[in-house]
């Protein structure tokens, strides 16, 4: 056996499945997309808007999307056998740059003070003018 093929072989041996992590809790996508991905000891989970329900949004309010999508992210992260005390990086979209500060003084909250994640925060548009926020992280399982 070459040492090309025992490599190629230990790769194979080495891989770790993925799982599909959905959650009854959250809104199914209609985008082509997983709600989160399970793989080893790291869930991934997508940009979470702030749908609840039958694709209901709190229009205009971000206090109220805000806290919808962390019980998103919650809900995701719960389901694959994880929690936000787990999270290791998150990225944050806003529509709005000026929405920075309400997003800094609600996601604290989700935290313990000083173990927070690591963090991007971007300002962007999105596919759906409702959205004011989304986020999205990394955690350990």
């Amino acid at each position: 056996m070459s040492s090309a093929s025992t490599l190629s072989l230990s790769n194979q041996e080495l891989a770790m499945p993925k799982e599909i992590i959905t959650s009854p809790l959250v809104t199914p996508p209609k985008a082509p997309l997983s709600p989160a991905v399970k793989v080893g000891n790291l869930v991934f989970v997508s940009g979470q808007p702030a749908f609840y329900g039958d694709r209901q949004i709190a229009e205009n309010d971000f206090e109220a999307q805000m806290h919808q999508v962390m019980a998103n992210l919650k809900a995701l992260l719960e389901a694959a056998g994880s929690s936000l005390d787990k999270v290791v990086k998150s990225n944050v979209i806003l529509t709005d740059a000026n929405d920075f500060d309400r997003m800094n003084a609600i996601y604290r909250t989700y935290f313990k003070e000083g173990q927070y994640p690591a963090r991007t925060t971007i300002a962007a548009s999105m596919g759906n003018p409702k959205f004011l926020l989304e986020i999205e992280c990394i955690a350990e399982v």
